[in-house]
């Protein structure tokens, strides 16, 4: 299979993912699969992204399809190749840890998160942030939920001190939740049992 991300943002309508992801599946003769997808509003924008899993022969039909949709159009659709990594080049992922932080909204909590993921060299697999009403006492909180991955299997240690750098980070930040899980893998990749 060949694998591509289709990616597109326009002004927000109802029907637009509908719309989307008709044009990837309404000809079954293009093997077309939405493997993996994110869709989301902001503001007066509708943004999608998608992953598509295509036989090879029918990859450039399947895009010239949807660049040429002309309901698509104001979702200005992109499209490109995606390749996996080859094996051998990279790393697998030993350790993987999902950091859920939550505190009242102020500028530069993402970008501080951010910052420690990178100086502990893990590996972000996946961000989300979000807002919401704390209705007790009509604050709003910023909530920050990040996948991350690292190549080799953190011992207690290690894992000690990301814990303790968290715990400075939630000081000075005033998060009112920073919390870790662990998850560990065996030498072959597969989910160590617990």
């Amino acid at each position: 299979m060949s694998h591509i991300c289709v990616s597109a943002a326009g002004p927000d309508k109802v029907g637009w993912v509908s719309q989307v992801a008709g044009a990837i599946s309404s000809d079954p003769s293009y093997g077309a699969n939405i493997t993996h997808s994110k869709m989301l509003r902001l503001g007066h924008e509708f943004i999608i992204l998608m992953h598509v899993a295509v036989p090879p022969e029918n990859v450039r039909t399947l895009i010239s399809n949807l660049h040429s949709n002309k309901d698509l159009e104001p979702l200005n659709i992109r499209t490109s190749f995606l390749t996996s990594r080859q094996t051998g080049k990279y790393k697998r992922a030993m350790t993987g840890l999902r950091i859920h932080c939550v505190g009242t909204d102020k500028p530069g909590m993402l970008a501080a998160v951010a910052k420690k993921v990178s100086e502990e060299q893990l590996s972000v697999e996946n961000i989300t942030t979000e807002l919401r009403m704390d209705t007790t006492n009509n604050v709003r909180k910023f909530v920050i939920d990040c996948d991350c991955t690292s190549t080799h299997h953190m011992e207690k240690e290690e894992l000690k001190g990301l814990f303790d750098d968290f715990e400075v980070l939630k000081d000075d930040l005033g998060f009112d939740t920073v919390d870790i899980r662990v998850h560990h893998h065996d030498h072959e990749g597969q989910a160590a049992k617990k």
